[in-house]
């Protein structure tokens, strides 16, 4: 808790000003300087070099589905959503990861732009929901890092929310054991410290995202996603924040003999919706 607190001051303590907020001409100038390096970075550094295999035959070492429809949101936006999804599914589907190299997000699904088929979904930007073209990535973002988090990659690059904005609705895994990411200044980036190749499968269904990592090789153990030392804490200024922290649990197979845990990140989140949301006790600071 001491440390949630900490850092918590921390975050209200620092009023410093983004330069591209104070001189908003200089933003579209910024950002395309940032994304061309970046592109340049994935387009020649061999890291990222990766191709598609589509194993026929491999042992699964993390699978997830997520629904497509959203309780909160307009089924408009979602079914806008869903196409951006399927659009970079396939450029996604079927990737393999060679040990040592890394998986980017952004590398693999392009800008997503009206004239690739891209189409206007929400996205969260400064805490508020607008629409945009290409939202509603971060559902599939989340659904990979959350199965990347279920085996023994390395994150190199991964970002949560800075907000938590809705109230949990049937949550089927932890708070903010995703990833969320903006072309291609925000990405998700992963490397595979395992001796054999990875591969990435998705898909979807009617209601359904569906992905799985395979294996050309079955292991002894598997990894379970865990939250610990949840917690809600009000600050002077009356702002509530989420926190937690995220494990990799270790189970033998067909036992499920916890083996061992290890820390995987500290989620720390402005909480937007009315506090009498919270089904959980707030601590005051």
């Amino acid at each position: 808790m001491e440390a949630y607190t900490k850092e918590i001051k921390a975050l209200e303590a620092n009023t410093r000003t983004a330069i591209t907020k104070r001189y908003p001409i200089l933003l579209p100038y910024i950002l395309g300087t940032k994304r061309l390096l970046r592109t340049a970075k994935y387009r020649f550094d061999p890291r990222y070099d990766l191709r598609k295999q589509h194993q026929t035959t491999g042992f699964n070492l993390a699978e997830h589905s997520s629904p497509l429809f959203r309780k909160f949101n307009k089924r408009e936006l979602d079914e806008g959503k869903i196409a951006n999804i399927n659009i970079a599914i396939k450029n996604l589907d079927g990737i393999t990861i060679p040990p040592g190299k890394v998986f980017s997000f952004w590398k693999a699904v392009g800008k997503p732009t009206q004239k690739r088929g891209f189409q206007k979904g929400l996205v969260l930007s400064g805490g508020e929901l607008k629409e945009d073209t290409g939202g509603g990535l971060c559902q599939l973002s989340n659904l990979i890092a959350y199965m990347f988090a279920a085996t023994e990659c390395t994150f190199i690059e991964r970002k949560h929310h800075s907000r938590d904005v809705f109230p949990d609705s049937n949550r089927a895994v932890p708070f903010a054991s995703g990833a969320t990411v903006f072309y291609n200044l925000i990405d998700l980036k992963i490397k595979n410290t395992y001796s054999f190749p990875i591969t990435l499968h998705l898909r979807t269904s009617a209601t359904q995202l569906r992905g799985s990592i395979s294996a050309p090789v079955q292991l002894g153990y598997s990894i379970k996603v865990e939250e610990t030392d949840s917690a809600f804490i009000k600050t002077g200024t009356e702002k509530i924040y989420r926190c937690n922290k995220i494990q990799r649990t270790y189970l033998k197979k067909h036992t499920n003999q916890r083996l061992q845990q290890k820390p995987l990140w500290t989620n720390i989140a402005e909480v937007m919706y009315d506090e009498q949301n919270i089904k959980k006790d707030i601590i005051s600071i």
